[in-house]
């Protein structure tokens, strides 16, 4: 199946063109945008098990990165009215298209560097499905700043990484292609550092920003450098899809 904006899929608002959902998901095909959706969603859901939350439970919640709505769409159907959801992406047109297409969202376009223009302590429950996966360290930091600058005290964030699964497969990948080199430099700096970024866009995502790549995060280097602000509560080895870890964060308190 392959619609264009007006097509739907079950109850939920329309599905976006082709374009968008290929740049958020690797390929335009309108069932596997609707079932991924579904099943992110359903794994936040789950992953909130370990907070003792569910989705009613947060007044305000933030699809970081949310694209062109692949699980935003399905998230906003399962709200309650009193609820507010808020979508932040890089990708302008996608922004625009939510906002024409889902009116209830709060979609917000960002830039490649914080702030953003919510308020301090605004949102309750942060979402970050395949983000931190595209970020080179410096600008992972700046997001993680301001991620916690937005969350309430105790407030939630759910993130994804590119863990151990996708590290053998990316390795493998380097090695099966005779580039030894960049097999031995990324070998390197993941075992010296747990982090490692290769910059690089598909023709997809030449709308998205330049320092737009792939990122890999040993859990060390999560534990290391990201729990200034946060505490965390769980690590999820390949819950996203079956391919990118998970980790459950709580703001600290100030």
């Amino acid at each position: 199946m392959m619609g264009d904006e007006s097509t739907t899929m079950s109850s939920l608002g329309p599905l976006p063109p082709d374009a968008l959902r290929e740049r958020v998901a690797g390929t335009s095909d309108a069932n596997w945008f609707d079932e991924s959706g579904a099943r992110t969603v359903e794994e936040w859901r789950r992953a909130l098990v370990v907070t003792g939350n569910r989705f009613s439970d947060f007044g305000t919640i933030l699809d970081f990165g949310c694209g062109c709505g692949r699980a935003l769409r399905h998230l906003e159907a399962d709200l309650l009215p009193t609820q507010r959801l808020i979508g932040l992406d890089v990708d302008v047109q996608a922004i625009a298209w939510l906002t024409a297409s889902y009116p209830r969202v709060t979609s917000l376009p960002l830039t490649a560097a914080p702030p953003t223009s919510l308020a301090a302590g605004s949102v309750d429950l942060v979402l970050a499905h395949s983000v931190f996966t595209h970020l080179p360290e410096d600008v992972q930091f700046l997001w993680l700043g301001e991620l916690s600058r937005l969350l309430r005290q105790d407030g939630i964030l759910v993130a994804s990484v590119h863990g151990a699964k996708v590290i053998r497969e990316y390795r493998h990948a380097l090695q099966s292609q005779e580039r030894h080199n960049e097999a031995g430099s990324f070998d390197a700096a993941i075992h010296l550092k747990g982090f490692y970024h290769v910059q690089g866009r598909t023709t997809a995502e030449m709308a998205l920003p330049e320092y737009y790549g792939a990122a890999f995060h040993d859990i060390r280097y999560v534990v290391d450098h990201w729990l200034q602000a946060f505490v965390l509560l769980a690590w999820l080895p390949t819950f996203a899809l079956g391919h990118q870890d998970v980790v459950v964060l709580r703001r600290k308190a100030d």
